[in-house]
C-alpha cells in the first residue's frame, strides 16, 4: 500500500486562513474630485487586498523505523529536537502509517510546533539507528514532508465546525506550547550535542567482508601483509586508525578496521560496502559487539588508542 503522507499533513495542518476585506473608499459624488478620488484609490488597494497567510512546513516523515515501534518511542525520541504540536485533545502529532493488514508499516509523519525544529531532527536523525542497540531493522530516513500536494478542501469545513470548547482547548494548547518554546534552548549546538543518540562503542569497527580468499593466503605468505596494508591505506583517507585485524581462518574473508571516531567509521563504511576489492564486492557494516571471528595466534599490531 503506498503511503499518501500528503493527505496527513493537510489533516496536521488544516487551519484558518485570514480573511481579507475590501476596504476601498467611496468617491464623492464630485465631478470635479474623479481625478483625486482615483489616485486614493489606486494608492490604497495594496493595503486592502491583502494576501492569505502562507502555512509553514513543520512535519518530517520517517520511513523505515522498527516495525514494533511505539507512538511514545517516536515522541521521546523527536522531542529532543524541538516542540512536537499537539491536537486539540493535546496529543502530539504524530500519524503512524499501516499498511493493507492494519499493521505499522515503518513510516510515521511527525509535526514540530516551529518549522526550525526540522533542520535539527534531519541533522541528528537522518541516515541513523532509531534504536541503537537493536540494528537489525537498519537505518531510518527522515526528510522534510513533501508540501506539494492538493489541498485538502474539507479541511477548511472541518475546521469551521470545531465547538467552541475545541477551539478554547486549542487556544489554551497553543499558549502552552508558546511558553515551552521560551523556555527552549537557542543554541542549536548545545542541544545537539545534549540529545545525540548514544553511540554503541563498537561502532568505531568497520567488518569487511570478502577480502580475501584463503588460497590467497596460502599461496604466499606475504599477501596477509599486503591485503592488510591494502586496505589500512584505503582507510585512512577516512580518518585516523587504530587497528587493522585479518581473520585469516574465516573462509569469507572477514578484515575488521577500527577508527579512532564514529564519524569516520561511519564514512568508511559506506564508502566500502560494494567497492569491487581483487574482482570481488566488498560488504561493510559498522560493529555491534566485538567482533568474534576465527584467526591464527599471528602477532597482531596493538591498539593505538
Amino acid at each position: 500500500m503506498t503511503t499518501d503522507y500528503a493527505d496527513a499533513t493537510d489533516e496536521f495542518f488544516n487551519e484558518h486562513s485570514p480573511k481579507t476585506s475590501s476596504l476601498v473608499e467611496s468617491a464623492p459624488n464630485n465631478e470635479n474630485s474623479e481625478p483625486e478620488t482615483k489616485k486614493r484609490k489606486t494608492e490604497e488597494e495594496p493595503e486592502a487586498v491583502k494576501k492569505p497567510k502562507i502555512q509553514e512546513n513543520r512535519a518530517i516523515f520517517v520511513s523505515n523505523l522498527p516495525l514494533d515501534t511505539t507512538k511514545d518511542e517516536l515522541e521521546e525520541t523527536f522531542k529532543k529536537y524541538g516542540i512536537l504540536d499537539k491536537s486539540t485533545e493535546g496529543l502530539p502529532r504524530i500519524k503512524m502509517y499501516e499498511d493493507d493488514e492494519g499493521k505499522f508499516n515503518g513510516e510515521a509523519l511527525i509535526v514540530y510546533f516551529r518549522k526550525d525544529s526540522i533542520k535539527l531532527a534531519i541533522q541528528m536523525m537522518d541516515d541513523y539507528f532509531f534504536r541503537i542497540e537493536d540494528q537489525s531493522a537498519g537505518r531510518i530516513r527522515v526528510k522534510e514532508a513533501d508540501m506539494s500536494y492538493k489541498r485538502n478542501k474539507e479541511g477548511d469545513e472541518i475546521a469551521k465546525k470545531l465547538s467552541r470548547q475545541d477551539k478554547k482547548a486549542s487556544e489554551r494548547n497553543r499558549a502552552d506550547l508558546n511558553r515551552k518554546l521560551a523556555e527552549w534552548s537557542d543554541n542549536e549546538e548545545e542541544v545537539a550535542e545534549k540529545y545525540a543518540p548514544k553511540k554503541n562503542k563498537w561502532a568505531k569497527v568497520v567488518v569487511l567482508k570478502y577480502t580475501f580468499t584463503l588460497e590467497e593466503l596460502a599461496e604466499d605468505a606475504a599477501n596477509y601483509l599486503e591485503i592488510k596494508d591494502d586496505i589500512r591505506e584505503e582507510a585512512e583517507r577516512f580518518g585516523t586508525i587504530t587497528n587493522v585485524t585479518l581473520y585469516d581462518k574465516e573462509a569469507d574473508g572477514i578484515c575488521t578496521v577500527r577508527f579512532r571516531e564514529f564519524e569516520d567509521a561511519e564514512k568508511f563504511c559506506k564508502h566500502a560496502n560494494g567497492k569491487p576489492f581483487a574482482y570481488r564486492k566488498l560488504e561493510a557494516w559498522l560493529a555491534q559487539d566485538k567482533p568474534k571471528f576465527k584467526k591464527s595466534a599471528r602477532e597482531e599490531e596493538p591498539d593505538s588508542e
